[in-house]
């Protein structure tokens, strides 16, 4: 699992919005670009992971979207959903 670039934690809005969607069993998997050319070098995207969701297991990097930019995004940990914080623990 690569390292976190920088000091980050989850915005309390989208903490919020993770808690409302949760389901039972639901994880959200935090992913980091890691492109150091790209200008959004350092931000996060998350994906609920779990067994009632479309993927199970987290991928190495971010599923790619309409946007194309998946590749520069590498899962870096877990959100707590208690503190906002992401974990590199299992």
């Amino acid at each position: 699992m690569p390292k976190i670039i920088g000091e980050v934690s989850v915005h309390p809005e989208a903490l919020d919005q993770m808690k409302r969607v949760t389901g039972a069993g639901t994880r959200w998997a935090a992913y980091q670009n890691h492109a150091l050319d790209s200008s959004g070098c350092g931000d996060l995207r998350f994906l609920a992971v779990g067994p009632a969701n479309t993927i199970k297991e987290p991928p190495s990097r971010y599923p790619d979207s309409h946007l194309g930019t998946g590749w520069a995004y590498l899962f870096v940990g877990w959100v707590d959903m208690e503190t906002g914080q992401i974990s590199r623990i299992n």
